[in-house]
């Protein structure tokens, strides 16, 4: 809104500006020129002797300059690298770091205006006095012939020198006072630097380390710099290391380069690396590891074995750097023990490494022995390791008879609620917990229950494999274990505890009153009479759940909000109150449920919403033939009025829109009759508010319809042999109308010639030819309907054919504001060829506008905002009617209202 009101400064008062079809631009006198000028190429293009289009014909295989190139106006003209060409900057893919062109002395920017090169004070920029025009080729920026200046004669480039001048002659480019226009950066450079640092090997002392990476000159000049690596262990301190190579690029070019060190002893504290030109951009800092010169050993997982197994273990070894230098032996020893300090050497194997080399060696000769559970310390290592990544060591569990029972685990998984004197079931589920200490064959576990700390039952279960078992255990309860006992399940690993309930008592509860409804924020109050109906005294903890989500049968949202402790006698009862206070969430029903141990009630509550809320509900839809009668009952069950839109929608689009106001907990039935859909088959009918969409699927059946068959035409009378002569019954003579279709013919012709130009309107004697051509096209293709219906007398079927002329429907576009302040706007009407409308235009509160007719054409679409008018555009195919374009608090609503 600030920028229209900002353009719209200095105007007279509010009056709107607008560019529309059928605007005048002209002087009277110029209109009965050009209407002269369009009834005789009328006639001729009728009679078919038109000559138009030569000038087009002599330009032979050249560029034509579009006329439309001018849409550049007011870029800036920058320099780009591809081709070395001279560009608007609309065009210009890569630039420079300051990529403007400009006046050598005088230091002026050039810019686009009109379509033609100028300076910033708008002096003239020509090549030998020749035009430079913007047009739609690549590169934009283009000398036209002395001759004709809608043909290319030659493009600019920068010289080496900096100077602009035409690529084919070398002739200088120069303002009209002969100041000559350079590139002043012509011969600046800066490499940019990227290194990918997934390329990076990894490497050890005494190798070499690649660092790829690629290099691009960002600017117009030419030159060689050093790129440099440095190696850092911390970015604040100097490097470490630095290797340099030199790379020579020419403007605007890039290429891939490789740097190579060969990693020094005291390398390996490089943290990080630098890729850096002598000016320009460098990477940034890139994470790199260069190891010591050592061999790394490092011990694979190990399988448990079992006591009498031969325990397996794999020694993986890398060796980074070249110290000892080439190819070298080493031998690696394996150790097995209790402990890291009880350990024996068990086996010696060699192995040949070359620098940077891995290998991978196996030992098995260890067989475990009973002693060695529950576990066993093995390591490996180089015979001389002057370094701890030399040798590595692991603990491995032993599968015996302890691992297994250890690795055994009893779950409780199910009980059942029995009354006093009745059997407590109690279900366990039993197996292994590890997969890894599985053994191979079966084995049987004792599983015991304790009730209380007593031993109740016990059972002996065997597992084979990763199955689980599942079984039940029991226990007789007595007077006195209401309301719940303790009950463990042991195995020899891990057990499991649970206190199931024993019913003894039971407290019956109903709820004698709710406060209903409520508004938002505003606290509900339950009162519930809670009764012992068993037949021992009890102390329950009776609570309040609340259920926000009770509207949606998908979801559930269920939280205790209040309770009390309440203790009763056999046959005792108590009345409590409970209450919770409603939230945002709430709106627009609550489930109030009061809890026992034993039972449960629960009623719903209504949340007035804060806000007004329309929702719809009892959604109907009949077919009648062609037409579909549509109904739904809209609810304010919000505790404010409030004024909204409500629509009908079939399938995704609207069929009718009403507006009304409700009060709170007020509600309407609204009911529309529309056309059916053309397509056969199940449409959804849906309902839009503010607030919701309701939606009743497939509510809207169309059957097939055959076609039926098309009357026979009726005979042609025959013809007479002399032409009736017309008479004055039924409207004007023919000829007078025939006078009158020439007018407006030769009136559309005028506005056919500017609207391809308005800009240029009245048109120069070349440009006039090449427009009244097409003006003549158009009217060729009209003149013979609109001369038949001059002599029906038909009037009405005149206008239509002469709106269809000029590119206009039968319909139009209306605006609207239902805002409750001024409000500015653009709306815009075009097809895929044309501009319709385009108006920005300031409305008062509740103002409606008619903005013209729309377009007569299969599609066009319509826009409206503030500056994005593409913010809110619709696209319309085929409809009748007209079209609205309404500003509402939500939004912008754009639609066909047939």
């Amino acid at each position: 809104m600030t920028d229209l009101s900002t353009r719209e400064s200095g105007q007279n008062g509010n009056r709107a500006t607008a560019t529309m079809i059928g605007r005048s631009r002209t002087t009277t006198l110029f209109v009965i020129l050009v209407v002269v000028a369009a009834l005789g190429l009328a006639g001729l293009a009728i009679a078919g002797t038109g000559t138009i289009g030569t000038a087009q014909a002599d330009a032979g295989s050249e560029t034509v300059v579009d006329e439309n190139a001018d849409e550049q106006d007011g870029e800036r003209v920058v320099v780009r690298l591809e081709d070395d060409h001279v560009v608007t900057e609309s065009v210009a893919d890569e630039l420079p770091r300051d990529p403007t062109v400009e006046t050598k002395d005088s230091e002026r920017k050039l810019d686009i205006e009109d379509g033609t090169l100028v300076t910033d004070n708008e002096r003239n920029v020509t090549a030998d006095g020749r035009t430079i025009r913007a047009a739609s080729v690549d590169p934009n920026l283009v000398i036209t012939h002395s001759d004709d200046p809608n043909v290319v004669n030659d493009t600019i480039i920068v010289g080496s020198d900096g100077l602009l001048e035409t690529e084919d002659g070398g002739e200088p480019i120069t303002t009209e006072d002969g100041e000559d226009v350079w590139y002043p950066h012509y011969d600046r450079t800066s490499f940019d630097i990227d290194v990918d640092e997934d390329d990076i090997n990894e490497v050890g002392e005494g190798l070499n380390l690649t660092v790829p990476f690629e290099v691009e000159n960002t600017e117009y000049g030419n030159e060689s710099q050093d790129i440099t690596l440095e190696l850092y262990d911390d970015p604040n301190d100097d490097p470490i290391n630095t290797v340099s190579t030199d790379v020579s690029l020419d403007r605007g070019e890039s290429t891939s380069e490789t740097l190579e060190h060969e990693v020094e002893s005291g390398d390996h504290n490089a943290e990080t690396i630098i890729v850096t030109p002598d000016h320009g951009n460098s990477s940034p800092d890139i994470p790199v590891t260069i190891h010591r010169a050592e061999t790394m050993i490092d011990i694979d997982d190990i399988d448990p074995p079992g006591v009498g197994e031969t325990l397996s273990v794999d020694v993986e070894l890398d060796r980074w750097g070249d110290d000892p230098p080439g190819d070298h032996e080493f031998l690696v020893d394996f150790r097995v023990g209790q402990s890291a300090d009880e350990t024996e050497l068990v086996e010696t194997k060699p192995v040949e490494l070359s620098p940077g080399g891995d290998a991978v060696i196996t030992f098995d000769e260890y067989e475990v022995q009973p002693e060695d559970e529950p576990e066993l310390f093995v390591e490996a290592g180089l015979r001389d390791h002057p370094t701890e990544n030399e040798s590595d060591s692991k603990t491995v569990p032993i599968i015996g008879d302890e691992l297994r029972e250890a690795n055994v685990e009893a779950t409780i998984v199910d009980r059942n609620w029995p009354d006093e004197g009745e059997e407590l079931e109690i279900t366990g589920v039993i197996g292994y917990v590890d997969e890894e200490f599985i053994p191979t064959d079966s084995h049987t576990y004792p599983i015991d229950m304790y009730v209380d700390g007593d031993l109740e039952d016990s059972k002996n279960v065997t597992l084979d494999g990763e199955e689980s078992v599942r079984e039940t255990f029991t226990y007789q309860t007595e007077k006195g274990d209401a309301p719940r006992v303790d009950v463990d399940l042991e195995s020899p690993g891990e057990g499991d505890s649970a206190r199931p309930r024993v019913n003894g008592s039971g407290f019956d509860v109903t709820i004698e009153e709710v406060d209903d409804p409520v508004n938002e924020t505003e606290t509900v109050t339950a009162i519930a009479r809670l009764e012992n109906v068993g037949d021992v005294s009890d102390e329950q903890d009776v609570r309040m759940r609340i259920d926000n989500a009770i509207s949606d049968p998908e979801k559930t949202s269920r939280e205790i909000e209040d309770n009390e402790t309440v203790s009763l006698d056999i046959g005792q009862a108590a009345t409590e109150r409970f209450s919770y206070r409603t939230g945002d969430d709430d709106a627009p029903m609550i489930e109030v449920a009061i809890l026992t141990d034993d039972a449960e009630a629960t009623t719903n509550v209504t949340v007035r919403d804060s806000a007004p809320r329309f929702e719809a509900r009892e959604l109907s839809a009949s077919s009648a033939g062609d037409e579909v009668d549509l109904s739904a009952t809209i609810n304010n069950t919000g505790h404010e009025p409030d004024n909204q839109y409500v629509e009908f929608h079939l399938d995704d689009e609207v069929v009718y829109i009403d507006r009304f106001s409700l009060e709170p907990w007020e509600e309407r039935t609204v009911s529309a009759t529309v056309d059916a859909p053309t397509t056969a088959g199940s449409h959804d009918f849906s309902v839009v508010t503010d607030n919701v969409t309701e939606t009743s699927d497939g509510a809207v059946v169309v059957d097939d319809v055959d076609e039926e068959p098309e009357p026979e035409p009726e005979p042609e009378p025959e013809p007479e042999d002399e032409e009736p002569e017309p008479t004055d019954e039924g409207g004007l003579p023919w000829f007078l109308i025939l006078l009158g279709v020439l007018g407006v013919l030769a009136s559309a012709g005028v506005f056919l010639i500017y609207r391809d130009d308005p800009e240029n309107f009245p048109p120069d004697a070349a440009t006039l030819q090449s427009q009244l051509e097409r003006a003549a096209a158009k009217i060729k293709h009209s003149v013979t309907t609109l001369i038949a219906q001059a002599k029906a007398g038909d009037v009405d079927s005149i206008l239509v054919s002469v709106k269809r002329l000029i590119g206009l429907g039968t319909g139009t576009l209306i605006v609207q504001n239902e805002l409750p302040r001024d409000t500015l706007v653009r709306v815009r009407c075009q097809t895929a060829e044309d501009t319709v409308v385009l108006e920005d235009l300031e409305l008062a509160p509740n103002e409606r506008r008619t903005l013209g007719s729309l377009p007569d054409s299969s599609e066009f679409k319509v826009g409206a905002g503030v500056e994005d008018i593409t913010a809110h555009e619709e696209i319309f195919q085929g409809i009748t009617g007209d079209v609205g374009v309404v500003l509402r608090a939500d939004g912008i609503l754009i639609a066909n209202f047939d």
